[in-house]
């Protein structure tokens, strides 16, 4: 997925900031390296320009340091115009979803993504308008959800496999059952499948784990009835493929 792309500032241009104007035209031109090149001159004679950690935070994303580019960004945040802190906050917010993409680590990508939402709320918090903000959030919610809901779903996996491996094998009465149900279940007895299963169910303390072919039947009927099943159905990863912004 394309995200979109990191926004430069443009300065008003003095003698003493020579160095950020070259370096301006050489980030335009994709030269990063050099670009970043001239901001650290340029910080030497300004130290504590807000402006400066902007550039050069923007510079060192595009070059790939993540971890460099948190740095000198949270420190852009310190300037006093509003729309120019929320773009540091954009900027930053950006680099947390680039950081969650590379992460091996589900637990690390959720929490770089919960960070890159909430630096695109405070965004927008301090620029209204800010519709890449706006539109930023948005993804990195989705992405966010999809991977909170496969978390989720391995969670349940697990646990659902752990339970089986606990659960005592079917015993020949239940096996039975399960075969005698499965049939009528082909034949359209989906009523009486069901109450076979769950009359074994209840005198059968290994017939515990046949409540899922339960649940499966009694969402046919339902269908069948024309009602929509009891069992939830997640249908909220259903997006198409995250645009370009």
């Amino acid at each position: 997925m394309r995200f979109a792309l990191f926004l430069l500032l443009a300065f008003v241009v003095t003698v003493n900031a020579r160095p950020i104007n070259d370096g301006n035209k050489l980030f335009a031109v994709g030269d990063y390296e050099g670009a970043l090149k001239k901001y650290m001159e340029a910080r030497e004679a300004e130290p504590a320009n807000p402006l400066l950690f902007y550039n050069i935070g923007t510079c060192q994303y595009k070059l790939g340091n993540y971890e460099e580019a948190k740095k000198e960004l949270e420190s852009a945040l310190r300037m006093p115009d509003k729309k120019l802190s929320s773009k540091a906050a954009y900027n930053l917010a950006n680099t947390y979803f680039r950081t969650g993409e590379k992460s091996s680590e589900p637990s690390a990508r959720i929490e770089a993504w919960r960070q890159s939402v909430a630096y695109l709320k405070k965004a927008i918090d301090m620029d209204n308008q800010f519709e890449n903000a706006k539109k930023n959030v948005e993804i990195v919610s989705r992405k966010l959800k999809e991977e909170l809901d496969k978390q989720k779903e391995n969670k349940d996996q697990n646990q659902d496999e752990n339970n089986d491996q606990k659960q005592p094998p079917l015993s020949e009465r239940a096996k039975e059952s399960l075969a005698r149900a499965l049939q009528l279940s082909k034949e359209g007895k989906y009523a009486e499948a069901k109450s076979l299963l769950e009359q074994t169910i209840a005198e059968d303390e290994t017939a515990g784990q046949l409540n899922a072919y339960v649940q499966r039947i009694d969402d046919v009927i339902e269908i069948k009835a024309g009602r929509k099943p009891k069992a939830n159905i997640d249908a909220s990863n259903t997006d198409n493929d995250l645009e370009v912004i």
